[in-house]
């Protein structure tokens, strides 16, 4: 990277909810402030030119759910220091960074297909350092001392495959990345508003991995797209993050990162709907407890917008379906209200006809995957196209 100076019911299906927002350093009851009003809800269509399309099956969902405020997540390593956290006006639990380290969840170990999508949402204090970075590393690592070693910001190497992704949001005032892989050596970028404290501090990053090509997106935004970027066959097996002088400046400056969610397998909507006759995708996100579909759905929902269009005579039922949290009722209906809002922005935004569109809800009747772990409840939580 660059040079440095020293120094309920269901849950949200998906990523949290796009927005500005400021943040202070922690309170003694580990919810961090924020004096900027709630995040407002984000029109689909300002996602327009959002092609990103999340991998078939999630592997990853850390939300930090399980762990408790206060402390450092039971199932991640450091050699520093973090604790969870609440977050005012961002629903769920965070990972707070304030001091220099890498972090990484220790359960990411086996390799990665060549086809994967990374999604996170990041946010960073108003008090964060003129010279902070937060380096996203995926990385090929035998053992803890290669995550740690590998992780790290300026760390390079020739020999291993690994892609980073560094995020300044408060570099030269206007914002900056970093990024690298080991093919391609580091380079940077700026003048990026969609990640620039004090103006921005929240963004949703999402890294597309399709063999030899990376693409890397901040909100909606397609801020990089690599046809080069690592060896087509090359595996990763390890998802570190490293802190680098959050709080230099001493005013409160952290990172926060939460609502990570890595999925493989190129979604085949084309095939598995006209072919199989079904189709199953985790890429539309709605609020908690509500059926509004997050701005970050549009590339999925054009992408089956795009096989409805190209096969005009097929018809669908759309059904919607949650995992097990909360009461059975208030889910199924939630489901029903997901279902009728999926084929109402498909109509609306993308022109299909309604009449060519049932839609139902399961609720939590049909599970794919358990309901005990976040990944598990993230894979149940879905909607389904069933050709008619």
């Amino acid at each position: 990277m660059g040079k440095k100076k020293k120094g309920s019911t269901d849950t949200s299906n998906g990523s949290g909810s796009n927005g500005n927002t400021g943040t202070s350093s922690s309170g003694d009851n580990g919810t961090t402030a924020i004096p900027t009003a709630a995040a407002a809800s984000t029109d689909i269509t300002s996602y327009s030119k959002f092609d990103f399309v999340p991998g078939d099956k999630i592997i990853v969902q850390e939300d930090f759910s399980q762990d408790a405020v206060g402390d450092f997540p039971a199932q991640w390593n450091t050699r520093s220091g973090a604790e969870v956290v609440t977050v005012s006006n961002r629903p769920g639990k965070w990972l707070s960074m304030k001091q220099d380290g890498s972090f990484y969840p220790e359960y990411i170990n086996a390799n990665f297909p060549d086809n994967f999508t990374l999604q996170m949402d990041v946010m960073a204090t108003d008090g964060i350092a003129s010279i902070a970075e937060l380096t996203i590393g995926l990385l090929q690592a035998k053992d803890a001392d290669a995550r740690f070693d590998m992780g790290r910001a300026e760390s390079s190497s020739s020999r291993m495959a690994n892609f980073k992704l560094g995020l300044c949001p408060k570099s030269s005032g206007d914002g900056q990345i970093y990024y690298s892989s080991n093919l391609i050596g580091s380079q940077n970028k700026s003048d990026l508003p969609e990640f620039n404290v004090p103006r921005k501090n929240f963004v949703t990053v999402s890294i597309w991995r399709q063999k030899q090509r990376v693409r890397v997106y901040l909100d909606s935004n397609k801020t990089l797209d690599l046809p080069r970027a690592l060896d087509a066959g090359a595996m990763m097996n390890a998802l570190v993050f490293n802190a680098y002088a959050p709080d230099f400046d001493k005013e409160g400056g952290a990172f926060f990162v939460s609502n990570i969610r890595l999925a493989v397998g190129a979604p085949d909507t084309r095939n598995k709907l006209i072919t199989e006759g079904k189709f199953t995708t985790h890429g539309i996100l709605f609020d908690v407890n509500s059926d509004k579909i997050q701005a970050g759905s549009y590339g999925s929902l054009q992408d089956i917008a795009n096989v409805l269009k190209e096969n005009a005579s097929v018809r669908v039922k759309i059904i919607g379906h949650t995992d097990a949290d909360g009461d059975d009722k208030l889910n199924l209906d939630l489901s029903k209200g997901r279902a009728d809002a999926v084929k109402e922005a498909l109509t609306r935004t993308f022109g299909i006809d309604a009449a060519r569109m049932e839609t139902d809800g399961k609720g939590k009747t049909q599970p794919i995957d358990n309901n005990t772990t976040p990944a598990g409840k993230a894979n149940n939580r879905r909607v389904e196209f069933i050709k008619l």
